[in-house]
């Protein structure tokens, strides 16, 4: 290794050292400002840069914490979840998990980190084409029910046991958020981008179910079939709506 890359080596290992028990002897006193305390000055700065970043991926969050137990939280989530990526963009993907372990009285928290995160994944998805209704107008009744769809990257599907939108919601608005309360059926949210925008809305059981289905491949014919067991002859019907909703969201980029 030359000598540059050890330097650089060993200062990086320094910085990321939360002990500063690291020792870097490359850097001198002078006059002005003694060895120290300069490194002490790229040593937080590097923190604060970090904490600028979640709380830019999390801004609700911060919001709901406050900044006194953000920043806490934050420099918590640095010390065991050192940065392995590039681009900051990035580093808060294990956030959720980190709060469920050190804010288990919070679990909210936990849950609002993952809706954000959701939000600015499908945000960020890979730009492909979209599949409208019409698209589908020129196939042939008889060969539905092979049709196979292939999604967006941005569509996401999760259940979430607190009123954490609601929350999301308000704290979006400005405005006082509701107490935290678990609801008594956890709720199935669908989290998608649309003309540049990252949209969600809630969805009911049967909708996830066959949702999920299409997400992994399954045919229309397998989803009518699954649905039949609790819709009856109404399956079919039911199926087509919710592709219909699929097509009118954009969620579908392509038929496989």
């Amino acid at each position: 290794m030359s000598n540059l890359a050890n330097l650089q080596a060993g200062f990086q290992a320094y910085l990321v050292d939360d002990t500063r028990n690291t020792a870097f002897e490359s850097i001198v006193d002078d006059k002005k400002v003694g060895a120290t305390k300069r490194l002490k000055i790229y040593h937080d700065a590097y923190r604060f840069r970090i904490i600028d970043a979640l709380a830019a991926a999390y801004p609700k969050l911060q919001a709901l914490l406050g900044d006194d137990l953000f920043n806490f939280t934050a420099r918590s989530y640095l010390t065991k979840t050192p940065s392995v990526y590039p681009n900051l963009r990035w580093y808060g993907d294990a956030m959720r998990q980190h709060l469920q372990n050190t804010l288990p009285k919070h679990p909210i928290a936990a849950e609002l980190a993952h809706f954000e995160w959701a939000l600015s994944l499908a945000f960020d998805a890979e730009d492909t084409p979209v599949l409208t209704i019409q698209d589908l107008a020129t196939i042939p009744p008889e060969n539905w029910g092979g049709l196979r769809f292939k999604f967006q990257p941005s569509t996401l599907i999760f259940t979430l046991n607190y009123n954490t939108v609601a929350v999301w919601m308000a704290l979006d608005a400005e405005e006082t958020p509701p107490a935290p309360k678990k609801q008594l059926v956890e709720s199935a949210w669908l989290v998608w981008r649309q003309d540049l925008n990252a949209k969600f809305r809630s969805i009911e059981e049967t909708e996830m179910l066959a949702l999920q289905m299409a997400l992994e491949n399954a045919s229309f014919a397998d989803i009518c079939e699954k649905l039949f067991a609790t819709l009856g002859e109404d399956a079919t019907l039911q199926a087509a709506q919710y592709l219909a909703g699929w097509l009118e969201a954009g969620l579908i980029s392509e038929l496989t």
